[in-house]
């Protein structure tokens, strides 16, 4: 009985939250917040919240508490919709395949969840690669966004997948917890926009993604993501700061280098290059190039390695988000590779609201500070990490 209270005060507490954090842009009223997922993850909330529909699009769904909150969801009469991509990179279980006798416990729980869902009345689908772009690369691609929809009113961003370490579920002992951050809004525009993409994957229907999105420039989708972020960086006067697993894509990186030539100050977090093993000489030598570069163009450049502490475990960098003039955000779950920007499935939201812009911009600046934090030199040479395995690749 006590357990049923505390989880419905959290619901409403969950709910009221949002009274408190609305901000005007565009002469309306647009309810965005921030959560960092080690410290407070919002999706049982969210899940526990929901009366009428679920709705997800996510790469992986790891985590037994989530799992079972969409259980229980269901168990009440909710409607339960899941997209997910069938074959995450470095992930031997195939979830959408039956059970066999040589899976792991884990797999064949994700297995059973599948089909537990399906048997309650629910779609749990496979992502059609058919959907990426451009077409010449369709079906080498992946649905890497991370979102959920409930009740048709209230949509989540996230950089992090409904994992243990992406949540530092602490109750199922992740070897790191993930610095990971989840915007939720009620932005009606956002949510439509980001709801029709989601109908559209969920029948494999290949849409106009742009002509969705319209005159809705908060939202990001890949394959479409490349215009909006170079055009946010392209945007800042004064200050960008920037945490992401890393970044390649030559033409945001000439956008970085250009705002820094003429005067922006650049402050970039990326993961340590030794979070996935000791790279080779061929890694060495293309990060050194990128890096060198910024370093040339006067970007502030570190590394977050494991021995930065997340949720009381070693850290791993897994956010994907940018800050600019310390007044405008951008969060979501692109990677800065060209896979991620322009071929993958991909969600990301812009926001001004400044509760959200302090609370990033308090997290960006503890790690680009903190103690454990290294050059790029430093971590070509596996100083901090060396050469420890990180968490499975979600590396797209």
């Amino acid at each position: 009985m006590i357990r049923k209270l505390t989880g419905f005060l959290g619901v409403l507490g969950f709910l009221a939250s949002f009274a408190s954090s609305s901000s005007v842009a565009g002469g309306r009223t647009v309810f965005d917040r921030l959560y960092d997922n080690a410290s407070g993850a919002p999706f049982i909330e969210m899940i526990n919240s929901a009366r009428i529909s679920i709705d997800i699009e996510i790469y992986t769904i790891k985590d037994s508490a989530v799992m079972d909150a969409l259980l229980q969801a269901m168990s009440r009469g909710v409607k339960l919709r899941i997209v997910q991509e069938p074959r995450p990179v470095a992930d031997s279980c195939q979830i959408f395949e039956p059970a066999a006798s040589e899976d792991e416990p884990k797999c064949r729980e994700r297995k059973g969840f599948v089909q537990r869902v399906r048997s309650r009345g629910g779609q749990y689908l496979p992502f059609d690669k058919r959907l990426c772009g451009p077409a010449d690369v369709r079906g080498y691609c992946f649905q890497h966004g991370k979102i959920m929809i409930t009740d048709s009113n209230l949509v989540s961003i996230s950089t992090g997948n409904l994992d243990p370490s992406n949540l530092c579920d602490l109750a199922e002992s992740p070897s790191k917890c993930n610095r990971d951050y989840t915007v939720v809004s009620r932005d009606p525009a956002v949510v439509r926009s980001i709801k029709q993409v989601f109908e559209g994957d969920l029948i494999g229907k290949i849409q106009n993604i742009p002509a969705i999105l319209g005159a809705n420039t908060r939202v990001t989708v890949s394959p479409y993501s490349l215009g909006p972020l170079v055009g946010f960086i392209d945007s800042a006067r004064k200050t960008i700061q920037i945490e992401n697993q890393y970044l390649k894509n030559p033409d945001v990186n000439a956008a970085l280098i250009r705002a820094a030539q003429r005067g922006v100050k650049l402050f970039v977090m990326v993961s340590s290059a030794c979070s996935f093993g000791r790279p080779d000489q061929q890694a060495i030598d293309y990060w050194t190039q990128i890096y060198s570069a910024f370093d040339a163009a006067g970007i502030h450049t570190k590394t977050f390695n494991s021995s930065i502490p997340i949720g009381g475990r070693s850290g791993y960098l897994h956010a994907k988000a940018i800050l600019v003039d310390s007044s405008r955000a951008w969060v979501g779950s692109v990677n800065g590779s060209t896979t991620s920007i322009s071929t993958n499935r991909e969600y990301g939201i812009f926001s001004n609201d400044p509760e959200l812009v302090r609370s990033l911009g308090m997290y960006m600046y503890s790690d680009f500070a903190a103690r454990g934090a290294e050059s790029w030199q430093d971590s070509l040479q596996c100083k901090m990490d060396h050469a420890i395995p990180g968490p499975v690749g979600d590396l797209n």
